[in-house]
């Protein structure tokens, strides 16, 4: 009776902090509905010339870019940043089926939705693999594209660990909904400060950004991606060299999450239009610590 006492107790307080975090935090953009209707994709617009489009990784959502370079990119092109599916307010209908090749249907119905005319795609680490398959699925409607410290390939299934939470029956989504709230945002807190080194995780970005991948639905969207992660790297990545539009390959010498060798020169060993940069002391993000070095990669792509 204590345990179940003890977890309508954590339910309940999941559900307010829920709610008060999407008060502090609401969504920003506007949204489209995909070609089907059935999912509606949160994004937020801005600026005007060639439209860039802007992908986040597994830790986060569209404010990946807001507090980083959406400001700067949105004062010379036109500025699209997306919450992917499942992710910040964006929608899934089905968790098990966040594949990179569902995730780049869904996002290629919102963008031509939006009219969006031969953008340039930018994807950060897990959007860096969702950015690729959309590269091979709709290779005519993309003018380049940028992968940010991007995930390319994956050699051996990921060691999903604590993250395989909300994947197991009953008592996964039980506790997600009870204890994931009030215990994750340290864990949270820990995983920006490895992404971010060696330089400091901004207050700001860890508040935002860790508030909203704390909820229920988020993590386990988180959980379904990750799972899924060997077999759409395993099905893409011997495919890179039909790849024909120029790519550019960011990666930080310092980065904790991906290798720059293993992961950023390999990528672009593999590909046909490519060119690569590793900005000296800088890590996974960046573009927050160096977005100077991305604003000068777009305005090459760009011809700008």
């Amino acid at each position: 009776m204590a345990v179940l006492i003890l977890l309508l107790c954590l339910s309940a307080y999941t559900q307010i902090e829920v709610s008060r975090i999407e008060q502090k935090f609401p969504p920003p953009g506007e949204f489209v509905a995909t070609a089907n209707g059935e999912v509606r994709i949160h994004y937020l617009r801005k600026g005007s010339g060639i439209p860039v489009v802007l992908l986040h990784g597994r830790d986060g959502s569209l404010q990946e870019f807001t507090l980083s370079v959406f400001d700067e990119v949105a004062a010379d092109y036109e500025a699209i940043a997306l919450d992917r599916p499942g992710y910040g307010y964006s929608e899934c209908l089905d968790p098990d089926k966040l594949t990179t090749k569902v995730q780049a249907q869904l996002i290629n119905e919102a963008l031509n939705k939006l009219d969006l005319e031969k953008p340039i795609i930018v994807g950060h680490s897990y959007g860096g693999a969702v950015m690729l398959q959309y590269l091979l699925d709709y290779p005519n409607q993309v003018s380049g594209a940028i992968s940010l410290a991007g995930v390319a390939y994956v050699d051996d299934p990921p060691d999903q660990s604590f993250f395989a939470l909300p994947r197991y029956p009953v008592i996964g989504p039980l506790l997600t909904k009870t204890v994931l709230v009030p215990l994750g945002r340290p864990i949270a807190r820990s995983i920006y400060e490895q992404v971010f080194y060696p330089a400091a995780a901004p207050e700001r970005y860890v508040n935002a950004v860790s508030s909203l991948y704390i909820r229920p639905a988020q993590f386990t969207a988180t959980a379904y991606e990750l799972a899924a992660m060997y077999e759409s790297l395993s099905k893409i990545s011997p495919r890179y060299n039909e790849i024909t539009v120029p790519v550019t390959i960011i990666f930080g010498s310092s980065d904790q999450m991906l290798n720059p060798v293993d992961d950023g020169r390999r990528l672009y060993e593999a590909l046909p239009d490519a060119r690569i940069i590793i900005v000296d002391d800088a890590g996974h993000k960046v573009h927050h610590t160096h977005p100077d070095v991305v604003m000068d990669a777009l305005k090459q792509l760009a011809g700008t």
